[in-house]
């Protein structure tokens, strides 16, 4: 795809950022002017100092990129035809705390990768300043008169830019995803106001942290740069020859649809002009159309054709992935419960011997319960018990005086052919009489209390 960038639309520079004394003639008479001796005024210089390196760093912020120089900020802050006469002082200071490092490492150390830095470059960029004395940046670079057009990195909006790409990545899911490095370019200069002058140090940073990758493929004889970065604090993996053919693959898909689009809209175009023919009485004219349209038809029927076979290849590649990933998560869990059983020590003969040693404990448990079971708790007839109790509840209705014929029940021990036909009708007999004795207590108690 090719892109156009709103960073390279334009090339204005918006100074909102500027502080308020910047309107002040006579304080920034003194701000643009030389640095003075700092034993004079330790607190004014200092003073100075901070303004200058946080106006930098707003600027860098503001302009999208990390890379400077003095003369691009002379002009960058050139106020009423006067350019500030102290950055020299600055960039001096900011060298020997290490918040600068010279954009010469970036350039021409032998054979460069995808974006002009190969390992030495990176090695001296990222890890070498974090040690770098002031003393040995003059030596290595002789900043004592250094060139104004040179430039340099800010180191710490360098890694603001990091924190962004990293954002940028993981909001438009791009971890793992082999792309384009110009589409990448063409997705963060829309998110973020990063620009291509600007992306270069984060992003030999994050190489050499290994989480993204580059490599550089032939594609229809161009060259092209290829990008992926790494999942969630994970290290990208190198891109490999299955991944570059699917990008193929997919870009190959893309340019016939987009084929297939144009061919559409020709059809579309082609059968309106044929409309007017016939409308005009162009009847050659109209016929002459036709057959173009059908030529597309054709076509573009090839082309459908084709791109329904790379997107079915695209989909069975992606199946053969994802039936990796399961097969290793088979794999992955058949050899962690291999590792548990030989680790408890469990065998099949040994499981084989405990559930027969079960069976039989528990058929010997089975026989005991039925033995218990069997074993009479005693030997005394229900029936008899229920006679007697009658009896004595007979004897009792006599001595209470009780007329046993208002009770319609049978005889106290009737024959054995003449008894109740269950036990419940002679409960129920039993309860009779003993509900009459109830009322026989309860009115002599009433008697009593009478007298």
């Amino acid at each position: 795809m090719q892109h156009k960038s709103k960073q390279e639309k334009t090339t204005s520079f918006d100074s909102s950022f500027f502080p308020e004394c910047w309107s002040d003639d006579r304080r920034m008479g003194v701000l643009l002017a030389e640095f003075r001796p700092r034993q004079l005024n330790i607190a004014s210089y200092d003073s100075k100092m901070k303004f200058w390196k946080d106006l930098i760093l707003s600027s860098c912020r503001e302009s999208g990129s990390s890379v400077v120089s003095v003369t691009t900020l002379k002009e960058r802050f050139r106020r009423k035809g006067t350019v500030p006469y102290c950055l020299n002082t600055v960039f001096h200071d900011m060298l020997s705390k290490r918040e600068l490092c010279s954009d010469n490492l970036l350039k021409d150390h032998g054979k460069t990768g995808v974006y002009g830095f190969n390992l030495w470059t990176v090695g001296q960029l990222i890890k070498t300043p974090l040690v770098w004395s002031y003393e040995t940046v003059r030596a290595i670079t002789g900043f004592v008169n250094f060139n104004e057009s040179d430039s340099y990195i800010v180191k710490s909006i360098a890694v603001e830019h990091i924190k962004i790409i990293e954002n940028v990545v993981a909001t438009h899911n791009l971890q793992n995803k082999t792309m384009k490095y110009e589409d990448f370019l063409f997705i963060l200069f829309q998110s973020s106001n990063i620009t291509r002058n600007g992306v270069g140090p984060p992003i030999i940073f994050l190489e050499k942290e290994k989480r993204l990758t580059t490599k550089s493929v032939i594609i229809d004889d161009t060259k092209t740069f290829l990008i992926k970065f790494a999942s969630i604090d994970g290290i990208a993996q190198p891109i490999t020859s299955i991944e570059k053919s699917i990008y193929e693959i997919e870009q190959r898909e893309n340019r016939l649809m987009e084929d297939i689009t144009s061919i559409e809209h020709d059809i579309s175009q082609t059968m309106e002009k044929v409309r007017q023919h016939i409308q005009n009485g162009q009847k050659q004219m109209a016929k002459t159309l036709l057959k173009k349209k059908h030529i597309l038809e054709k076509s573009m029927q090839l082309k459908i054709t084709a791109l329904d076979t790379l997107q079915g290849i695209l989909q069975k590649i992606h199946n053969c992935q994802s039936d990796k990933n399961v097969i290793k998560a088979y794999q992955l869990g058949t050899d962690a419960l291999k590792n548990v059983l030989n680790t408890s020590g469990i065998t099949i003969e040994q499981l084989d011997n405990t559930v027969t040693e079960m069976k039989n404990v528990l058929e010997q448990h089975n026989e005991m319960l039925s033995m218990i079971s069997a074993v009479p708790i005693d030997d005394i007839d229900e029936l008899e018990l229920e006679l007697e109790l009658g009896d004595l509840i007979d004897m009792k209705l006599t001595e209470s005086n009780i007329d046993k014929h208002n009770i319609s029940t049978p005889a106290l021990v009737p024959p054995v052919e003449n008894r109740p036909s269950n036990a419940h009708d002679f409960d129920t007999e039993i309860e009779k009489r003993l509900a009459a004795l109830r009322v026989d207590i309860e009115s002599s108690k009433l008697a009593s209390n009478a007298q």
